[in-house]
């Protein structure tokens, strides 16, 4: 990797996944107006691959002979500099990835939140514990199969209309 042309191949190749990752962050920040930027994670992730770029063409940079001598040691400690701010954005995605899967999905009646009485987390308002009661899992599965049911059944109905055998 001491050929500064493959740096900048790999610095654009870069350059092109982290745009790509911001314009799909920026679609999904406009489709949900109360996110903000550093809730999303697709700009999270471009950020870090246009960091990663930059540390690139600075490699590149520093293996030719452009600049002076003198200049190539600050040129190293601003891409170590780039590449610790890139780590603290790739543990900031992969810890906004892994809670966001450890958090079951509830539906809209089914939403439950520990019981904190009259606290209030950001303007949102509190809801009871739902204790686990056998009885009232096996309704959420029968209600939850039903549902399912009757998707797989309008679906079929579309894909009948669609190919004309209705």
């Amino acid at each position: 990797m001491n050929d500064p042309r493959i740096l900048v191949i790999f610095g654009l190749f870069f350059v092109a996944l982290g745009g790509y990752n911001l314009v799909v962050g920026r679609r999904r920040l406009r489709a949900q107006p109360g996110m903000r930027p550093l809730q999303q994670v697709n700009i999270l992730t471009g950020s870090e691959y246009l960091l990663l770029a930059l540390v690139f063409f600075i490699s590149a940079l520093a293996r030719t002979t452009l600049l002076p001598s003198s200049v190539t040691p600050y040129l190293f400690g601003a891409s170590f500099a780039l590449l610790i701010i890139s780590l603290v954005l790739a543990v900031m995605v992969v810890r906004m990835a892994t809670r966001g899967r450890a958090v079951p999905r509830q539906g809209v009646g089914e939403a439950a939140v520990a019981s904190g009485g009259d606290q209030a987390r950001s303007g949102s308002q509190t809801l009871e514990t739902v204790e686990s009661d056998p009885e009232l899992e096996a309704a959420r599965r029968r209600e939850r199969r039903r549902r399912r049911l009757e998707h797989r059944r309008r679906m079929a109905e579309q894909r009948r209309r669609r190919a004309g055998k209705a």
